[in-house]
């Protein structure tokens, strides 16, 4: 009986709070909860005992509304898909806490007052769940809110202030936090899963996202249009296309982040003047990749076990990188015509290409890269603009000489990555082992001389010329290279003479698009293709010895010359017998068209045998 009285008893104390008691069975004064906040006024608590209650609720008095102490069995506001808002706050200073509410069409708690504690509810089903709209210091704090793909978790709208957003459990909806137009708010410590979308800035400035931990669909936390002094820090985001993404956004803090197992773990767009620092990138497609961004401090970053590149950085200047680990992945830094960064103390542990440089312009290589850059303990050597020096007996991971003239390179050793020439002329590569990486490699670089060299067992091709002329190659050794032990692509007036190609698994030497360029006097033998050349007219190909090769020799849609004529002579073929050195009426074909070697030799080398045809030179 005491039990039931004091269910229909509301409390009165003269010049004070008021206390209601709320039933939907009829054991109170009120069995709805808009009844008792009708009565209620401002200070007032209402306490509601569990039931189904279908209803939308308007506070318009800053009252408290609560489970009545002691009661563990749900409170049910059940809109049926059909209401609109389960619980809209109108009046500043309210508590709301311990509902269940689901089945909106709208959102199950819309606020549009200020300093308001949103707690320790359940919400399902409803789009979004929390909304506040132009309103300050409200928190949103332990609530548990499950929506569909298509539904939002908590939303703060135009000109939301100071508000904090904390210790949340959101699953399964499109944005989970969503604060558009709305600066200066605190989101920490929530708990995010299943969602297509983390949290969600747009257009907001001065405000704190920590602590969090997120596993999204696509972005796990994105910051766009106009965003600025963000500071996101100790999150941890995981799985999805992108962990944090932005674009359009200036003066942000991104710290002490993890994240893990994205396609992108860290992705900007036009990101300005930010630190991005003391990250940790696990298991990711792309560690951190930058597209028009400037004057960012990039330093102190983790990114192990990357899939594809860690740091790829496009059409972005004066970016500082400094002091990053990267480990066990397959790319470390690219850029991409990006001028003005500057790279130092990076270290490169496991990584199978540390640094690479690309650009259509000469200044999209003026970039600062000093050698405390470490691969393996190795230092990266990046050269710009520099003429007349001697680089003599270094052991370097990487080696860039971009638009240098008149450098020498000797008795020097590349280990990790490739010796790059681009734009640069009048060289000289002498005596250097550049063995198990990616061998040398040179972009519209003309007048070089590459001699002596050791290439051997390195990814793809040996030795690889695009646009590139007027090089001579010669004397060097390629072997057991994945592809091409030499290969020129869109180049002229080349000379490879008198190298050693062995065991390069696709051709020993390689023209696609090259015209007029001589080739003489190499030894080119247990290849799938001996010398391959495709869409190239005007080669002189002669003197040289072919065997033990899958197919010797191909020529296609081109017209090149296979010999010197009858008293120079062509080419040693090891699956053809000849007469003489040369031979006069022995001719080889060549497969792939109608080009022949008409005066092919019968002995290997048989143009530097006692009355044979001396090659140019000799």
């Amino acid at each position: 009986m005491a039990v039931f009285i004091s269910l229909l008893l509301w409390l009165s104390i003269t010049g004070g709070a008021r206390t209601y008691i709320v039933d939907d069975s009829d054991f109170a004064n009120y069995n709805t909860i808009q009844g008792a906040v009708d009565a209620a006024n401002d200070g007032d608590t209402i306490y509601i005992k569990p039931g189904q209650y279908a209803e939308e609720i308007v506070l318009n008095k800053s009252l408290t509304i609560m489970p009545l102490t002691g009661e563990t069995d749900p409170i049910i506001l059940d809109g049926g898909d059909r209401l609109e808002t389960a619980v809209s706050i109108d009046s500043d200073g309210c508590t709301l806490q311990g509902l269940t509410a689901k089945n909106y069409v709208g959102p199950a708690i819309q606020a549009e007052s200020d300093e308001n504690l949103i707690q320790e509810n359940i919400i399902e089903n409803c789009n979004p769940g929390i909304m506040v709209r132009g309103s300050s210091k409200n928190k949103i704090a332990g609530n548990s809110i499950s929506n569909s793909e298509i539904q939002r978790g908590i939303v703060l709208l135009e000109n939301s202030g100071d508000n904090s957003i904390e210790k949340n459990r959101i699953a399964g909806s499109n944005s989970s936090i969503l604060i558009h137009e709305a600066s200066g708010n605190q989101v920490s410590a929530n708990e995010i899963s299943g969602s297509r979308w983390g949290i969600w800035l747009d257009d907001t400035e001065s405000s704190q996202i920590l602590d969090n931990t997120i596993e999204s669909e696509y972005f796990g936390i994105l910051l766009q249009n106009n965003s600025s002094r963000i500071e996101l820090q100790r999150n941890k985001i995981s799985g999805g296309s992108i962990g944090i993404g932005a674009s359009m956004t200036a003066e942000c803090s991104l710290q002490d982040n993890l994240i893990a197992g994205s396609l992108y773990a860290l992705k900007m767009e036009n990101l300005s003047n930010s630190s991005i620092v003391q990250n940790s990138v696990d298991r990711s497609n792309i560690g951190m990749e930058m597209v028009g961004c400037r004057q960012n401090n990039i330093a102190e970053n983790q990114l192990d076990g990357i899939t594809d590149t860690a740091v790829q950085i496009a059409n972005s200047d004066d970016n500082s990188l400094t002091g990053n680990a990267i480990s066990n992945s397959q790319n470390g830094i690219i850029l991409v015509d990006a001028r003005s960064n500057s790279l130092s103390q990076n270290l490169f542990e496991n990584v199978s290409w540390c640094l690479y440089v690309e650009s259509s312009s000469r200044e999209g290589f003026n970039n600062s890269i000093d050698k405390s850059n470490l691969a393996d303990s190795h230092p990266l050597l990046y050269l710009f603009n520099r003429s007349g020096e001697e680089i003599l007996g270094v052991d370097v991971a990487h080696m860039t000489m971009a638009y240098c003239s008149n450098l020498t390179v000797q008795n020097s050793s590349v280990t990790n990555d490739a010796l790059f020439l681009y734009g640069s002329s009048d060289n000289r590569i002498l005596g250097n082992n550049i063995s198990s990486c990616y061998g040398i490699r040179l972009d519209a670089s003309n007048g070089n001389l590459i001699s002596g060299n050791r290439l051997a067992g390195n990814q793809f091709s040996g030795m690889f010329l695009y646009d590139s002329d007027s090089n001579s190659i010669s004397e060097n050794y390629l072997s057991r290279n994945s592809q091409n032990g030499i290969s020129l692509l869109s180049c002229s007036r080349d000379t490879i003479r008198d190298n050693i190609l062995d065991g390069n698994a696709a051709s020993g030497i390689w023209l696609n698009l090259s015209d007029e360029n001589q080739i003489y006097q190499n030894n080119i033998s247990n290849s799938s293709i001996g010398l391959q050349v495709i869409n190239s007219s005007g080669n002189s190909i002669f003197h040289n010895n072919f065997w033990d090769n899958g197919e010797n020799s191909q020529d296609s849609q081109g017209k090149n010359s296979w010999d010197q004529g009858n008293v120079t002579g062509g080419n040693y073929w090891d699956d053809h017998v000849a007469k003489g050195n040369p031979s006069q009426n022995w001719p080889r074909m060549i497969k792939g068209g109608d080009s022949l070697d008409s005066y092919p030799f019968q002995d290997k080398s048989g143009w530097l045998l006692e009355k044979a045809a001396p090659s140019p030179g000799t």
